[in-house]
């Protein structure tokens, strides 16, 4: 049913070319600009493209419209966003350019403080809970640029929240530390989504946001009728919340797991 309507909705909506052009270009700078280390391993690259496709494929595919009509598959994006494009990118990205990079001063120094534990789990937290705050939620939808930039605020803390993990400075102990301490600050999102019986976000049932949270990937100019906006209105949207608590937990459960298992591993 959704993929029919999805139909209605033309390719330059469905496929954001401007930034698949920037993906595409950050992959150009990886391959052949920026300097390769010696002996850069295949499956390091492969690792980075992975984080890349990811990317893409949370911001600029058709699930960014799906996520605009389920509030469930917002939330897969938002899983993909934070959680997997992120620790992907920095296990793939190429160690030379870091070397070089930490070799001027201040951008070092800035570096080593926004990367501090207690500050990238605020920095973090803060993005995801400020964007799901419904007044601003609700606002952000109707507005494309200002979604993409809290999408691109949260990608970049999310950044952040993740180097300390792979970067695989600390000891067992704190490694585990971290993890718990991430999950408890995800748990309560999932939480007030799980057990909500109230409808939190306009975006998805008020007729007249619905429609602009829709209207602003179209083509300028280009409207939706008010018929093909009826039919997408099929969705319950406390049913919608409960599901996205559900896979926003089982996400932050299984990635964050996964890691502390594989970090136990490596940290000595």
């Amino acid at each position: 049913m959704l993929d029919i309507m999805l139909e209605e909705f033309p390719f330059s909506s469905l496929w954001n070319s401007g930034l698949f052009l920037f993906i595409a270009f950050t992959a150009v700078i990886y391959l052949f600009i920026l300097p390769q280390e010696k002996n850069h391993p295949l499956w390091k690259s492969t690792v980075f493209f992975l984080g890349l496709v990811t990317l893409f494929f949370s911001t600029a595919s058709p699930l960014n419209i799906v996520g605009r009509i389920q509030f469930s598959a917002h939330i897969v994006q938002i899983v993909l966003l934070c959680y997997i494009a992120p620790p992907l990118l920095i296990i793939g990205m190429n160690r030379k350019i870091l070397d070089y990079a930490f070799k001027i001063r201040y951008f070092a120094k800035v570096i080593n403080f926004s990367t501090k534990p207690f500050v990238t789990i605020s920095l973090f937290f803060f993005a995801l809970y400020a964007y799901h705050h419904p007044p601003i939620f609700d606002q952000a939808r109707v507005d494309l640029y200002g979604n993409y930039l809290y999408l691109f605020f949260m990608f970049l803390t999310a950044i952040l929240l993740w180097v300390p993990i792979i970067s695989q400075k600390s000891t067992k102990k704190l490694t585990a530390i971290y993890h718990l301490i991430c999950v408890a600050f995800s748990m309560p999102l999932g939480g007030i989504l799980l057990f909500s019986k109230d409808i939190l976000y306009q975006a998805y049932t008020d007729l007249t946001t619905f429609t602009q949270a829709l209207e602003v990937c179209l083509p300028t100019g280009q409207t939706l009728s008010p018929e093909l906006v009826l039919m997408l209105l099929p969705f319950e949207p406390i049913g919608e919340q409960h599901i996205g608590g559900v896979i926003w937990l089982a996400a932050g459960l299984i990635i964050f797991s996964i890691s502390l298992l594989v970090n136990r591993k490596i940290v000595k």
